[in-house]
């Protein structure tokens, strides 16, 4: 057979969809893939991972840490929550008490112990902070009414036995005082709280040395309490006038939680001591920390007046005096008075109002008759 080298067989031409009939395919397959597509093939979207919710019980470890470091602040506000998140529970109410009185807060103190006795009429604790409360307030009829019905709840309670004791000794009944501070240092001879009210019933006999003891073994106990040393430094200061050792423990308490509370004593402490420099060095520390720290306004005051800036210990008082109330003294009345009047230019009319209250409570005070002598000649 012939074959023709020549030849190619004609070849069909193939409509449009044979031709591609495999794109087709492959493009049905991604419509039905992406309609019926697996929940792992979707993209999500990120969501925030929720913040869990904190219990009462981590707050109260916040709150044990921070009295552990002596941070009171901290603690105040950890007791919070635990009290905001068990509302019927008498305890974080209690412990702001305690750590109110701590931080001279004495109607906080009182506000916080009042909430839990309404919580627990029959708490001990309660009933006890309560009447420590109303003692600093100096309500002592019914301070030694609710800390004689804690007695009759928990005889045995340290605590209940040293603020019947304190409460006697702020009376003047120092026999009956040392009934309670005994008892409450047989119950508990390591109470911090017993051992703080007997060195105040020391103190209130003039027995200071041995106070200065006794405080030491609170402190001891209770290295973090920065308000021990306080205590110390005015036994230190004002029973046994060693205004050196009174410093040296004023440092104790800011090296234990330096707080506007403690740089104000040390600040105070150099003042007594006539170191007016160092007094303002420490008293402006105080006020960094919070601006509006009544007893540091009044302490940077005195100190300005002593360095004759009778401008700025004007404006310091001014200011100090309103925010300490009924603690303000004499001293510092008529001071801020003749601040006004020995500053360029006078300012009688500022001055006379803090003079009269000045004489209220002496009549006979010759700073402040002076100062009313000085603005009297300066209006003929």
């Amino acid at each position: 057979m012939y074959l023709d080298r020549e030849y190619r067989p004609r070849r069909r031409r193939r409509g449009v969809v044979a031709r591609f009939w495999p794109l087709f395919l492959l493009a049905v397959i991604a419509v039905v893939f992406y309609e019926t597509r697996p929940a792992w093939l979707v993209p999500r979207v990120a969501q925030p991972t929720p913040t869990p919710t904190r219990s009462a019980v981590s707050f109260l470890a916040d709150a044990e840490n921070a009295m552990m470091r002596g941070d009171l602040a901290a603690a105040l506000v950890a007791y919070g929550e635990v009290a905001r998140l068990e509302p019927n529970n008498p305890d974080p109410q209690i412990m702001q008490a305690k750590l109110y009185i701590i931080d001279q807060q004495v109607r906080a103190a009182y506000d916080a112990a009042a909430r839990a006795v309404d919580l627990a009429p029959q708490n001990a604790n309660a009933l006890t902070a309560l009447a420590r409360a109303e003692d600093w307030l100096g309500d002592y009829e019914d301070a030694l009414s609710h800390a004689l019905d804690a007695y009759d709840i928990d005889p045995a309670n340290a605590e209940t036995l040293a603020v019947i004791s304190e409460i006697y000794a702020d009376v003047g009944n120092y026999a009956q005082a040392q009934t309670y501070i005994d008892a409450a240092l047989n119950a508990a001879p390591d109470n911090v709280l017993a051992l703080r009210n007997k060195a105040y019933l020391l103190e209130k006999q003039g027995k200071y040395e041995e106070a200065v003891e006794t405080l030491n073994q609170a402190i001891a106990q209770a290295p973090q309490r920065y308000d021990l040393y306080l205590e110390q430094a005015r036994v230190y200061r004002i029973g046994l006038d060693d205004y050196e050792k009174a410093i040296q423990a004023n440092r104790a308490a800011v090296d234990a939680n330096k707080t506007p509370a403690t740089l104000d004593a040390l600040g105070e402490g150099f003042y007594n001591a006539g170191d007016h420099l160092q007094a303002i060095k420490f008293l402006r520390e105080a006020l960094d920390l919070d601006p509006d720290y009544g007893p540091a306004l009044v302490h940077l005051g005195m100190a300005m007046y002593a360095r004759q800036n009778f401008e700025e210990a004007a404006q310091y008082l001014e200011r100090g005096l309103p925010l300490i109330g009924d603690t303000a003294r004499i001293e510092q009345y008529y001071t801020a008075g003749l601040a006004h009047v020995y500053k360029d230019p006078r300012e009688c009319e500022l001055a006379l109002p803090w003079l009269r209250k000045a004489l209220e409570i002496e009549p006979e005070s010759g700073p402040a008759l002076v100062g009313m002598r000085l603005c009297a000649e300066s209006t003929e």
